[in-house]
């Protein structure tokens, strides 16, 4: 499903003219499905007709070059007698094909509305509108006089293109947490005590994740997974049994604090020498701290040698630098990596109107789409919502694309352009870089990708026609 949206055509600014005894107000002239509309008030209030005589108005679009005249509808304004005398006589020929004809009622306030609407041209665009005014009813042009009313503006290519937002399909709420704690055990031992070193300040990056989502009704733990390393220095096997003895021991402290199943707590598994770590250290040390810094890593990188080889040589060839990494690199390898995965529950609309309003990361991004259907279009509220998707899911298509879409319409063209580069190739997404590139004047690349969103099954059409409209 596509959640489609298209501007008006924008109301040209409005020209105030006064000539002799009426004026014309409120002018204006829109653009809609290839016609030309044009509307004003002519205001009659001060004007006086004598009863045998009319007054003329005839609005005229004319090209600034000269080339072009179009005569739109005229208004014939009449006295008593006159309007007698037009209906036993008729319209005089200058006006009879095309007219509105009011009774003038000197004296009085009164205003005519003037609407009249012709195929669109071309020409049209920057053309002028004058209104052509005949003042003694004579139904001659030579003694007639004209009024500028205002000018056509070019049209709007705001008010021509056509946007497609993506609804998000249905998804589960899976999430995963990934964090490292640095615990302290006493040497060759493995048991955890919690108020040992920094023990407590370390194991509470795992407990006060845990204690937020135990208490949260919404949340539902999957798993905890517990990952332990150990440092390369002492024999592999000796660290072996420490590593895998330590990564049990704080799964087992972390699942007697909290009363969940016992399958939450995944068993623990070990790395006995962070060999990986060690090499990733290393390499972004300067060669101030550690001179042998080369020999070191093609050491670490030799795939002839075994742990304890390499461990024994590192210390002998270059003492000085095993012993600074023994002391400032070497505790930070000794740590225990933690996953928490974990699901967010399902929301009705009006859960999750009210969970948006505290805990926006606890909905998927097709509630989040959900919530903003609750709001107008491209309002303030409507457009957080959309930001609010892109912050929570950064790399979904359809949050980026919908994102987008609301910066075209700010006229943030920059934004959108970035928020595009990592919305994929999908149809909507293919088209709003097509409004991008026709709002940029860059007709030849917004013809290219709409007939690439075309070939993918998008209803382009609108915007071809934009392309038609702004190229003329």
């Amino acid at each position: 499903m596509k959640h489609l949206t298209t501007l008006f055509i924008a109301t040209l600014l409005l020209a105030t003219t006064t000539a002799t005894a009426q004026s014309f107000r409120n002018f204006s002239v829109t653009g809609a499905d290839h016609k030309t509309v044009v509307t004003l008030d002519v205001v009659l209030d001060s004007l006086r007709v004598p009863s045998n005589r009319y007054r003329a108005y005839t609005p005229i679009i004319k090209s600034k070059d000269g080339q072009h005249e179009q005569r739109l509808k005229s208004l014939l304004v009449t006295g008593r007698t006159q309007e007698i005398v037009f209906q036993r006589e008729g319209i005089d020929p200058l006006y009879a094909a095309n007219y509105d004809k009011i009774r003038r009622h000197n004296g009085t306030a009164q205003t005519y509305s003037y609407t009249d609407v012709v195929d669109s041209q071309p020409w049209h665009r920057s053309a002028e509108v004058y209104v052509e005014q005949d003042l003694c009813g004579c139904g001659d042009r030579d003694n007639t006089e004209q009024a500028l009313l205002g000018a056509l503006l070019p049209p709007d290519p705001y008010s021509l293109i056509q946007l497609t937002d993506v609804v998000p399909a249905p998804a589960k709420k899976e999430r995963n947490l990934h964090g490292s704690a640095y615990i302290t055990f006493v040497v060759n031992r493995w048991e955890v005590k919690p108020d040992y070193m920094n023990n407590q300040r370390e194991l509470r990056k795992i407990t006060d994740t845990l204690d937020v989502m135990v208490a949260d009704r919404n949340v539902s733990v999957r798993q905890v997974r517990i990952h332990g390393f150990a440092s390369p220095e002492s024999p592999y096997d000796h660290n072996r049994m420490l590593a895998t003895n330590r990564a049990k021991s704080l799964t087992d402290y972390v699942s007697s604090l909290y009363n969940l199943p016992a399958s939450v707590f995944a068993p623990a598994e070990a790395t006995p020498e962070n060999w990986e770590g060690l090499r990733k250290a290393v390499a972004d040390m300067d060669l101030t701290l550690l001179p042998h810094r080369q020999e070191i890593l093609a050491i670490i990188d030799d795939p002839t040698l075994q742990p304890d080889p390499k461990e024994r040589m590192l210390k002998s060839r270059y003492p000085a630098d095993y012993q600074y990494l023994l002391k400032n690199v070497y505790p930070a390898l000794r740590r225990s990596d933690y996953d928490i995965s974990f699901n967010f529950s399902d929301f009705t609309l009006d859960q999750a109107k009210e969970v948006y309003t505290t805990r926006p990361y606890q909905l998927s991004l097709r509630e989040l789409w959900d919530v903003a259907q609750t709001m107008t279009p491209y309002s303030d509220e409507y457009n957080r919502v959309m930001q609010t998707a892109v912050n929570v899911y950064p790399d979904a298509p359809e949050a980026l694309i919908n994102l987008a879409n609301v910066a075209i319409r700010q006229k943030d063209l920059l934004k959108a352009e970035t928020l595009l580069e990592r919305a994929g190739d999908s149809g909507e997404a293919l088209n709003a870089r097509a409004v991008v590139a026709i709002l940029q004047q860059r007709y030849d690349d917004a013809e290219r990708l709409l007939n690439q969103a075309a070939q993918l099954g998008l209803d382009v059409t609108k915007n071809r026609e934009a392309i038609k409209t702004l190229t003329k």
